[in-house]
């Protein structure tokens, strides 16, 4: 999920919060590879460069006190073309997340948890997602949720005990996804929009991404939204006394799903094989899909499917296109492993490599962690040693 502001490189945007008209304004443009079932595609922030100080934006953004019940603030950060303008609010204030108290979720926000996380380099992250009412999801394709226009997800990650950032996704009746993040400021009562990331953050190691950084992984999808889809969201809730948290169950219950599943989804196999193939589903599925361009080029696909499920794990399209198969190699760098995962060898599987190996052009992922997952790094070793 990613957070919400779409910029332009001009004072002539559209407003903040104004509709905007899908692609291209700023660095970001049209997405690649982006479905045209859903005309999506998310709106670029802009920018190279990096919020100065990597401390509160709120003087950059000239955000400074319009949230207090008057309109959303048009913001401006200065960029290498120029003044960026956001379309949507300046200050997490504005965006519909919390009560006046910045701590009491507001009317209509639900909190949510995917069954497999994406790994941050140890952030501990919250979630939440706002739907218009009325409206409901279109699950036609259960693989491939589409969202109504109006739908806001936020996600907020803390980092060694510091909340750092939140971030906002915001579909457009066009079809696009505007998405920006907000940088908490010192005393935790305000959040500034900053389209260019920060790097190192508050003081801590985490890097605020910018809008270009966003649009890598959440164009890889259809309808661009991450961790919120059938697979992901088929558990019990995490916390059984909350009223407000969203899960398959809660959607289909509540009538949120135009084509309802049966209940619910499990990875069949083993507790190994369940946390692999979740963990290559949260982290490398969102690009490595059929509906993705890393697809296309590679063919390598990650994304379980809800059909799959019903059979063995040997029968997964993921296992097939990964166990015993030859690398395709483009012309780039890449690890020396012949075999996407080699059966008990850790050195002849590319993915391995890929995943361990920091710091080159062919590591993965290729952005968004600077730190080896130690967990999964011990779940690859252990799948592909496991006796078979």
């Amino acid at each position: 999920m990613s957070a919400a502001t779409a910029c332009s490189p001009d004072a002539s945007a559209p407003p903040a919060g104004a509709a905007g008209t899908g692609g291209g304004a700023g660095t970001g443009g049209s997405i690649a590879g982006g479905s045209a079932a859903v005309g999506g595609s998310v709106a670029g922030l802009g920018g190279g460069g990096t919020a100065a100080g990597g401390g509160s934006a709120g003087a950059a953004t000239g955000g400074g006190g319009a949230s207090a019940g008057g309109a959303p603030s048009a913001c401006h950060e200065a960029g290498p073309s120029g003044p960026l303008t956001t379309r949507l609010p300046c200050l997490l204030s504005e965006t519909g997340l919390y009560g006046a108290d910045m701590t009491t979720l507001a009317g209509g926000v639900h909190p949510y948890s995917p069954s497999f996380e994406l790994w941050s380099d140890g952030a501990d992250k919250k979630r939440w997602v706002s739907l218009p009412a009325g409206s409901k999801i279109d699950t036609t394709d259960i693989d491939y949720w589409s969202f109504p226009a109006g739908t806001k997800l936020w996600k907020e990650f803390t980092r060694d005990g510091v909340r750092v950032e939140t971030r906002l996704m915001q579909k457009q009746s066009s079809g696009a996804w505007y998405a920006v993040a907000y940088q908490w400021r010192a005393d935790q009562r305000e959040a500034d929009a900053v389209p260019n990331g920060v790097k190192d953050a508050s003081g801590t190691p985490h890097d605020v991404p910018n809008g270009d950084d966003c649009l890598t992984c959440h164009s890889q999808m259809p309808d661009k939204a991450l961790g919120f889809s059938a697979i992901q969201l088929s558990h019990a809730k995490q916390d059984p006394s909350s009223a407000l948290e969203w899960t398959l169950e809660t959607l289909v219950k509540d009538g949120l799903l135009t084509t309802p599943p049966a209940l619910p989804f499990t990875v069949p196999g083993t507790a190994l094989d369940r946390d692999f193939f979740g963990y290559l589903h949260s982290n490398c599925g969102h690009c490595h899909n059929p509906k993705g361009t890393a697809n296309t080029q590679t063919g390598l696909d990650l994304w379980l499917k809800v059909a799959d499920l019903a059979g063995p794990v040997t029968g997964f399209s993921v296992y097939q296109g990964i166990f015993d198969r030859d690398i395709v190699w483009l012309d780039a760098e890449h690890p020396n492993a012949p075999k996407r995962i080699a059966p008990g060898s850790l050195a002849d599987s590319a993915m391995y490599q890929r995943f361990v190996e920091k710091a080159h052009t062919w590591s993965m992922p290729p952005l968004g962690t600077e730190v080896v997952d130690p967990a999964a790094k011990k779940l690859f070793e252990d799948w592909i040693t496991a006796p078979r």
